[in-house]
């Protein structure tokens, strides 16, 4: 049964322990072993409400049907992620094409990351990974949300990530950065 973020006027910074137990998660793969990592890594972040699907149809009647909060994609499965994205930002207004999407791929190909970017999605990680790195871009994902963009030639999250300001200073400062630039011979 699908539960409901305790205060509906609050955003996913806000929240805490009790409104990630119902933050409603949608995990799209194929491969049985790689969902209950995805299980396991989310129950641990005390996320409950977890539903998975592996085709187009099956993805497209939980989201009509749920109040989902988080897309998962793991790409290849038996949907093209990228492909899939596309569709979900750019498609239906029944579709919730401002969900915040996690796009999981084990191909570390460059144009392959720059498509699930253009296509939307809010963060890309490479398989393999740990449950550590899993929990990192999961969180980042949905306490430090990006700013949504819909314009003629894109819709998804701004490919801009927000910098707090002070760091900013700091690194034109000499915290390093400059020395990392001179490395690779800049």
């Amino acid at each position: 049964m699908a539960g409901k973020i305790v205060d509906e006027t609050a955003t996913l910074t806000e929240l805490g322990p009790e409104q990630l137990r119902v933050l409603n998660t949608l995990v799209i793969v194929d491969n049985l072993p790689m969902l209950g990592i995805f299980r396991n890594v989310l129950g641990e972040l005390g996320i409950r409400n977890v539903w998975h699907g592996r085709t187009a149809q099956e993805v497209v009647q939980i989201l009509m049907s749920e109040p989902i909060d988080l897309v998962i994609i793991d790409d290849y499965a038996p949907l093209d992620g990228v492909k899939f994205l596309k569709t979900l930002r750019k498609g239906s207004s029944k579709l919730p094409n401002a969900v915040p999407v996690m796009f999981v791929t084990a191909v570390a190909e460059r144009e392959r990351i720059v498509a699930a970017r253009d296509a939307g999605a809010n963060e890309i990680m490479l398989k393999p990974f740990t449950a550590a790195q899993l929990t990192a871009r999961l969180t980042t994902t949905v306490k430090k949300p990006r700013e949504f963009v819909e314009a003629n030639a894109y819709v998804g999250p701004d490919r801009r990530r927000k910098r707090d300001d002070a760091a900013a200073l700091n690194r034109r400062d000499g915290d390093g950065a400059g020395e990392r630039r001179d490395r690779r011979g800049s």
